[in-house]
């Protein structure tokens, strides 16, 4: 009797410890992902210097994706913590402040010489500023971001480039000289971008919420540059809508 007693125990002693390894194992996954979002910029930065502007460029949006996963899959699991926001924010500066701005850099600012390096310099610069300023306020930001977000920014250069780079313009220079300064002015502005934390679908019905996400999934691979850049001037546009819906509260 008292062996099977000692037996039982043992027995749940390993299942708690297969618990507990499966539940720190688990919490491993979203650093992971983080992990992959700094691999791809750092592969994009090696590609952008060698002047291979194609697989820097969707090296960045795969960091664009796994930045879009390691934080639901944190939520999802319950395992969101202050190293992980760390690790994001780091992972952040390389794959959508350096890696976009050396991209556009060797792509066209680096025939300016120094003023080039500048420009993309500052970037890079606002971009970091608008890390740092996000992981003091981010428990204050759940309905919206204050400033460009820095994924947003720099996935909207990446998605400029593949709609243009086989485009021979004489205003292209001025036209990624000009776009870089307004990205970097909007990345540490006080402009509020929508967080889109909740889901805008849920208003309507599952046969339209269908109907949408379809035509999308269709665009998107018929047509992935357009559809892409077509996103971005959506959420902008939303942007302006957003502002002006606050403003419009406060007042009343």
């Amino acid at each position: 009797m008292l062996f099977a007693h000692k037996k039982i125990r043992q027995f749940r002693n390993l299942k708690s410890k297969r618990k507990l390894f499966f539940k720190k194992s688990i919490s491993l996954l979203p650093n992971i992902f983080t992990i992959a979002n700094a691999f791809f910029g750092f592969c994009s930065i090696i590609f952008a210097s060698k002047s291979d502007f194609m697989p820097a460029a969707y090296f960045i949006l795969l960091g664009a994706l796994m930045d879009s996963l390691d934080g639901r899959l944190a939520r999802f699991i319950g395992v969101s913590s202050e190293i992980g926001l760390q690790l994001d924010s780091l992972a952040d500066s390389i794959s959508f402040c350096l890696a976009p701005a050396l991209l556009i850099y060797f792509w066209q600012l680096k025939s300016l010489g120094f003023l080039g390096l500048i420009i993309s310099a500052i970037f890079f610069i606002t971009g970091i500023l608008r890390l740092a300023r996000f992981n003091v306020i981010s428990h204050e930001q759940s309905l919206f971001f204050l400033g460009l977000p820095t994924t947003i920014a720099g996935c909207f250069l990446v998605a400029f480039y593949l709609n243009m780079y086989d485009k021979i313009d004489i205003y292209m220079l001025p036209i990624v000289l000009i776009l870089s300064l307004i990205l970097s002015f909007l990345m540490v502005s006080k402009v509020k971008f929508p967080a889109f934390k909740q889901n805008f679908l849920k208003p309507y019905k599952k046969w339209y919420k269908f109907l949408l996400l379809t035509i999308f999934a269709v665009s998107f691979v018929m047509q992935f540059h357009g559809t892409l850049i077509l996103l971005f001037f959506f959420y902008f546009i939303s942007a302006v809508y957003f502002n002006f819906k606050l403003n419009l509260t406060t007042k009343i």
